[in-house]
C-alpha cells in the first residue's frame, strides 16, 4: 500500500475517533464573538519594535468616506493609501484590540514575491515593490533584508530529485539529523513590529481616524450604506474594507473559505557562540519543514535567537482562542527537541498565541462580498508582501481607480472552493495533524482541543 492511502487511512481512521469530542463540543458551545477575545500576549516582534501611541476607543457615532476594519498590515496600508492618493476622504480605522496585535505581528517576517502556492508574476512583483517603495518613502527600511538564504527542509530521502543539501552535510549545517534533504533559495526578511509602527505613523500624518479597543460586533446597512456596530459606537460609511483576516469569519463573512489555523510560537535567550555555530543560523537564518502548511517554521532573531513556530491546530466554529495549557507548552518541546535536541535547558524567553486564516485553493480572499463591502483575508501564512499590496489595491478600487492588478488577483468568497462542512472540517484537519504527530513520534495522540 503506498504511503498516501495509508496516510489518508489512518488520518480518516482518527478523525472518525475525534467526531464524538467535535459534536460534544459543538453542542455545549456557540460562535465566538469578537468582543470576547481576551487581551493577546504581545510577540517578541511588538515586544523589540518602537512602541506605539495609544488610540481612543469608539464611544460615538461618525459618518466617513471609508471605514477600515482591523489594524494589521492589510487595514493600515489600505487606510495610508486612501489618504494618499485622496486627501480629502474621510477615513477611519477600527480595530478590536491594539494596532498589529493580530497575524501581522505574530509570524517569521519573511517576505515572499508571490502568493503562497503560487508562481511569482507581474503583478506579485509589483505588490513586492510597492512595500520597498513604502519603506524608501518613509525613510524607515524597517529591517528590510534582502537575498536572505532559506531552507525548505524534507524529512525523508526522495522528495527532491536534486536536493542542494542532504545527509551528514545537512545535519552539520543547520544542527539537526532530523531532516535528510532540503532545497535552498533566498528571500526577503522584515522585522514585523517595525513595519507596523512605520505604518501607523505614516496613517497618523495622513490624517487616518484610528481607534482601538473598538471590535465591529455587526454590519448593518442604513440608507443603503454600511452601517458598522462596535462596543461603544456606529461608523456609518460610504464603503468598508474588512482587513480582518482569521478574525472574519466571526462577522459571519467567508467562514466556508476560510479555515482558523492555531499556531504557538517560542523564542529562546540568545545564544552563546558555540550555541549560534551549531544552529547554523548565521548560514540558513529562516527554515520552513515541507507540508502543505508548513508545520515548524525556524527563523534567527536580529539578537542571535532561535525563533520556533510550531502548529496547535484548529478549534470548531472557527474560534480564534486557544487556552495555551502546559501539555501545550510540553507538545512544543518535545517537537522542538526532537528537531534539535542540543536546545535541551536553553531558556525560553518569549511565547505567544496566533492564528491565520487558511484557504483551500492556497489564495487570498479578495473583492467585494456585499455591495460597498470590501474583504481581503486569508494569506495562507505568507502575508507580509500581499496583505500590504491588497490595501493598496483596495484603497484604489473604492477611489474609482481601474488597477489591472487587481482584475487580475481579485477571488472573492464565491470564486474559492468551500471547506468540508463544520464538523467535518475540524475533525479531518485534526486527524490530518494528529497523524503527522504519530508518524514523528510527537506527542500524544490526542493533545489539543
Amino acid at each position: 500500500m503506498r504511503t498516501g492511502t495509508k496516510a489518508a487511512l489512518a488520518g480518516g481512521a482518527l478523525s472518525a475517533l475525534a467526531l464524538p469530542l467535535v459534536a460534544a463540543g459543538r453542542l455545549r458551545g456557540r460562535r465566538e464573538r469578537i468582543q470576547d477575545e481576551p487581551l493577546r500576549q504581545p510577540s517578541y516582534w511588538q515586544l523589540t519594535g518602537p512602541e506605539l501611541p495609544s488610540f481612543p476607543r469608539l464611544s460615538e457615532r461618525i459618518e466617513v468616506d471609508v471605514a477600515v476594519v482591523g489594524g494589521g498590515f492589510t487595514g493600515l496600508a489600505a487606510a495610508y493609501y486612501l489618504k494618499r492618493h485622496a486627501p480629502e476622504a474621510s477615513v477611519a480605522l477600527l480595530e478590536a484590540q491594539t494596532l498589529g496585535s493580530g497575524a501581522s505581528t505574530r509570524n517569521s517576517g519573511a517576505v515572499g514575491r508571490q502568493l503562497r502556492g503560487q508562481e511569482s508574476n507581474d503583478a506579485t512583483r509589483r505588490g513586492y515593490e510597492l512595500l520597498r517603495a513604502f519603506a524608501s518613502e518613509q525613510g524607515d527600511d524597517f529591517d528590510l533584508a534582502e537575498d536572505i538564504p532559506v531552507l525548505r527542509l524534507h524529512r525523508r530521502r526522495g522528495a527532491l530529485e536534486r536536493p542542494d543539501l542532504a545527509g551528514a552535510e545537512l545535519a552539520r549545517q543547520i544542527g539537526s539529523d532530523f531532516y535528510q534533504e532540503a532545497e535552498a533559495s533566498t528571500t526577503t526578511s522584515i522585522h514585523p513590529g517595525k513595519l507596523i509602527a512605520s505604518l501607523t505613523r505614516a496613517c497618523q500624518e495622513r490624517g487616518v481616524q484610528i481607534f482601538e479597543h473598538s471590535p465591529v460586533t455587526r454590519i448593518s446597512r442604513e440608507g443603503g450604506r454600511p452601517l458598522l456596530v462596535t462596543t461603544g459606537g456606529h461608523v456609518h460609511a460610504g464603503d468598508v474594507i474588512l482587513a480582518t483576516n482569521a478574525y472574519t469569519p466571526l462577522l459571519g463573512i467567508a467562514n466556508r473559505e476560510l479555515l482558523v489555523m492555531h499556531h504557538r510560537v517560542i523564542v529562546t535567550r540568545p545564544l552563546d557562540e558555540h550555541e549560534w555555530e551549531r544552529s547554523g543560523l548565521e548560514r540558513w537564518p529562516i527554515r520552513l519543514e515541507d507540508g502543505t502548511y508548513f508545520t515548524h517554521t525556524v527563523r534567527a532573531t536580529p539578537d542571535r535567537r532561535f525563533f520556533y513556530r510550531h502548529v496547535l491546530g484548529h478549534r470548531p466554529l472557527e474560534a480564534v482562542t486557544w487556552r495555551v495549557e502546559e501539555r501545550d507548552v510540553e507538545a512544543g518541546r518535545r517537537e522542538l527537541l526532537r528537531r534539535y535536541p542540543w536546545l535541551e535547558g536553553v531558556e525560553v524567553e518569549y511565547a505567544w498565541h496566533g492564528v491565520t486564516a487558511r484557504t483551500r485553493d492556497l489564495w487570498p480572499v479578495v473583492g467585494e462580498v456585499e455591495p460597498r463591502v470590501f474583504i481581503a483575508a486569508g494569506y495562507n501564512g505568507s502575508g507580509v508582501m500581499p496583505s500590504h499590496f491588497f490595501g493598496y489595491l483596495l484603497a484604489r478600487r473604492i477611489l474609482g481607480h481601474h488597477d489591472a492588478d487587481l482584475d487580475q488577483l481579485e477571488r472573492p468568497p464565491a470564486a474559492h472552493p468551500a471547506w468540508p462542512p463544520e464538523l467535518l472540517r475540524h475533525s479531518l484537519f485534526q486527524g490530518a495533524l494528529r497523524y503527522r504527530r504519530l508518524l514523528d513520534g510527537r506527542g500524544p495522540l490526542f493533545g489539543g482541543r
